[in-house]
């Protein structure tokens, strides 16, 4: 989880939101690794001051 607190930006461990926040939008990145995934976040949380959650997504063909 990326969050903004004041002036600094938090980065704390999941897995999930607290049940009273829900999922208003998501954004798809394609990002090296985590820490490259998390920085995103951390620009996402400052820009729109939310909690922002940052997740893996597996991708490619079914079947």
């Amino acid at each position: 989880m990326v969050r903004l607190a004041g002036e600094e930006i938090l980065t704390t461990d999941g897995p999930y939101v607290e049940g009273k926040e829900h999922l208003g939008g998501f954004t798809v990145i394609r990002a090296e690794d985590l820490d490259a995934a998390l920085e995103w976040g951390r620009k996402l949380a400052e820009a729109i001051t939310l909690p922002i959650e940052v997740r893996p997504l597996q991708y490619g063909s079914c079947g």
